[in-house]
């Protein structure tokens, strides 16, 4: 279903899709930096063998990026396409991608912490453990 947009207002909110977008691909960018600093923290610790692997949970994540990092860049691009044509048609399921991405960074924001927050809990685990040895 194709909708033919003339008016100012939605022409407004396609640029604010556009600029939503962008900063999506900040958003992402900031991941993309954090994805590596856990990724030397994890290395950098000894995993118990009753611990997952954060190393093979972290490459999915690091792969959910890219994937999630090439959609958006493709969804940008048809908003360009969109914002300066003289005719603007958009799909019903334009929007329906905009809306599962939206929902697929909020879900890499929350994994991404709960990755954090597990590789500095192990962190910790294993500097408590190191300070009683030596208290010994």
């Amino acid at each position: 279903m194709t909708t033919s947009i003339e008016d100012n207002e939605l022409d407004a909110e396609l640029q604010e899709l556009y600029l939503t977008g962008k900063q999506w691909l900040a958003d992402l960018d900031f991941f993309a930096t954090e994805l590596i600093f856990l990724k030397k923290l994890s290395q950098t610790k000894i995993q118990s063998p009753n611990d997952v692997n954060f190393s093979e949970r972290l490459e999915k994540l690091t792969h959910h990026y890219w994937d999630l990092k090439n959609d958006i860049q493709k969804l940008i691009q048809t908003l360009g396409m969109i914002t300066v044509a003289s005719e603007k048609k958009i799909e019903l399921s334009f929007l329906e991608d905009h809306i599962q991405l939206k929902f697929k960074i909020e879900t890499l924001l929350q994994t991404v912490q709960s990755e954090r927050k597990a590789i500095f809990a192990l962190s910790l685990g294993k500097h408590t453990l190191n300070s009683e040895s030596r208290d010994a």
